[in-house]
């Protein structure tokens, strides 16, 4: 339904696989442990966020070429 809502108001649509992109921090590290509810935070380096925030960045950075 948005991808046609935004198909009509002339808004291009990209689709991303969002699998993992709570689970993936920036430095590149996916763990499931990474994530813990709301909660992010990189086993490895220790980078704290919001997780659906986590994801959505993440997912922004594939839509424009910059994924880990």
């Amino acid at each position: 339904m948005i991808a046609y809502k935004a198909e009509m108001a002339g808004i291009r649509v990209e689709w991303v696989n969002p699998t993992y992109t709570s689970q993936t921090c920036q430095c590149g590290h996916r763990e499931k442990a990474n994530r813990n509810g709301i909660r992010f935070r990189c086993q490895r380096c220790g980078y704290t966020l919001h997780a659906d925030l986590n994801g959505a960045i993440n997912i922004a950075k594939a839509i424009s070429g910059f994924a880990v």
